[in-house]
């Protein structure tokens, strides 16, 4: 009897390790939830302070770009016939 009886004790003690581990592992499942839902509102602000300054850079950007427009039209005025030279 003694032999089963540890053998009942040894059982005992295995299931309240596992129930202990289950739980543990619940617990830091629900720990990386919350952490997770931490980063995304985290980078959903920092995208939000984000946008506005690429707004800006593209006011800013704006008037930089309508200056080539103008200096390729003076090109297309006066094409450059690089072929030319090797015909002579």
């Amino acid at each position: 009897m003694a032999v089963k009886d540890k053998q009942l004790e040894n059982k005992d003690s295995q299931i309240a390790q596992m129930q202990y581990l289950l739980d543990q592992q619940q617990r830091l499942a629900l720990q990386d939830k919350k952490l997770l839902e931490e980063y995304k509102a985290e980078i959903k602000d920092l995208k939000a302070l984000a946008m506005p300054s690429r707004e800006v850079e593209e006011d800013v950007a704006s008037p930089s770009e309508s200056e080539p427009e103008t200096q390729p039209a003076e090109a297309k005025t006066k094409p450059k016939k690089w072929w030319r030279f090797g015909k002579s």
